[in-house]
Formats: structure tokens, C-alpha cells, sequence
């Protein structure tokens, strides 16, 4: 159940998050983070600033030593593994180093979170996945192993991937970082559709820095800094 502090209507909340490096020093130091749906939000901070940590106390892969980490109303930590799998099935992420699997061909890959996450048969959670391929504009074969395709072919099977059960909320990690500038266009655009489909979805994107904010298009600029998500001026 809900805390008292959990604000009805956030998908995400960390409220007083403290995570310290092993050496003791402070990732977060009491942070506080509220995110709702509908919004397109752009976490930035320097590389080992903190944010493959966010992403890991989003997805459930690591816990806070203080505080308390909200979605979609639960605290992460109450959960056990049949509780994670069904939030995680509301998710989406496209991680920097896409994380494919690579001895799955590629359309395999799409179809996975089908087959883990649903009921849906074999035949036409495949069907789905080349669908999604398709929509992503991947030109590629869907019956090869991702393993040798290019950077930009493999961000647009992620993102297939990510977005094969229409999560509520999609986190895009540094997913502009290395492409080109009609290849970044592309995915904004990608992006973008699928806001504009599903417009109560929470979108979140990480970067090094503020210079793709064109490309995420978001409502919030929040910097982590100094042990806290600081909000900026866009």
C-alpha cells in the first residue's frame, strides 16, 4: 500500500533516497524526485554522476539505503519477483548499450517481453514483433543476430523492443549519444509518435548534458547535482 507521503497520480517518487558508493561518499544524499504521467522528462548529469543508478532503483535492480522509491503507487522494496515482473511488464527501457540478447535473432528480441509478459500465442506475439520492427524502420534482417549490426540499427531494435507492450512509462538511456543528426531526428520522431498515441505515458530520458533537449522535447530539464535532482531552466 501507499505511504502517506505517495502523491496520488506520480508514477515515480523518490522520496529521501540516500545511495552512497562504496568508498561511503554520496550518490544521493536525501533526494526527492516526482514524476507524473503524461510528462517528457530529461535527467542529465556528468558520466558516474548518478544516473545508471536512477535507472537501477527504477527498474528494481538496486535499492536505496535510505528513503523510499515509488512506482506506480508501490514501494519497490515491498515487492517480490511475481510483483517486479508485473511492474517491469508497465516499463519500457532502452538502455545505452541496447542489451540485446545475442544468440536471440533480432525479431526474436522484440517478441521476448510478448512471450514473458503476456498470455498472447507465439504466432502473433511474432507478428507484433515484426510490426514493431517495421515501425521503427528497421531495414535490416529481422532473422539475423543483432550482434553485427551498426549502433543506429540496434538503438531502433531496442527501442522495438521497449516499446512492444506499450509501457506506461519508457526510460530512454543516453539514447542519442553516437548517432547522427537525420539518425537522431529519426528516433525523436519515433519518440514522439508513440507520445502522441499514448499521451498519458511518462517518458524519461538520460544524457550527459543538455545538448540533445531538441531531440527529447522535454517539459522538464532536472540535473542531478550535489546529491539531488535540480530542476532547470529550458
Amino acid at each position: 500500500m501507499p505511504s502517506e507521503d505517495f502523491e496520488s497520480g506520480s508514477l515515480v517518487e523518490l522520496i529521501n533516497v540516500s545511495s552512497f558508493m562504496d568508498s561511503g561518499a554520496a550518490i544521493f544524499d536525501s533526494a526527492n524526485l516526482r514524476l507524473r504521467a503524461g510528462e517528457r522528462v530529461l535527467i542529465t548529469a556528468p558520466v558516474a554522476s548518478g544516473k545508471s543508478l536512477f535507472l537501477k532503483l527504477l527498474s528494481g535492480l538496486s535499492s536505496p539505503e535510505k528513503g523510499v522509491v515509488f512506482l506506480f503507487g508501490q514501494d519497490i522494496k515491498e515487492l517480490d519477483a511475481d510483483g517486479l515482473n508485473q511492474m517491469r511488464s508497465r516499463m519500457g527501457f532502452v538502455f545505452q548499450d541496447n542489451i540485446l540478447i545475442s544468440n536471440l535473432k533480432v525479431v526474436e528480441n522484440v517478441a521476448l517481453p510478448i512471450l514473458y509478459h503476456s498470455t498472447i500465442a507465439h504466432e502473433e506475439a511474432m507478428k507484433r514483433a515484426f510490426e514493431l520492427l517495421e515501425e521503427t524502420g528497421f531495414s535490416g534482417d529481422a532473422w539475423s543476430l543483432p550482434g553485427p549490426l551498426p549502433l543506429y540499427a540496434k538503438k531502433e531494435v531496442a527501442l522495438a523492443r521497449a516499446l512492444a507492450l506499450e509501457p506506461e512509462i519508457l526510460v530512454c538511456e543516453n539514447i542519442w549519444d553516437f548517432l547522427k543528426g537525420d539518425e537522431k531526428t529519426h528516433i525523436s520522431a519515433l519518440l514522439n509518435g508513440y507520445h502522441a498515441r499514448n499521451s498519458g505515458a511518462l517518458m524519461i530520458f538520460t544524457a550527459n548534458n543538455e545538448n540533445d533537449a531538441e531531440y527529447s522535447r522535454p517539459d522538464r530539464v532536472i540535473r542531478i547535482e550535489s546529491g539531488g535532482f535540480i530542476e532547470q531552466p529550458h
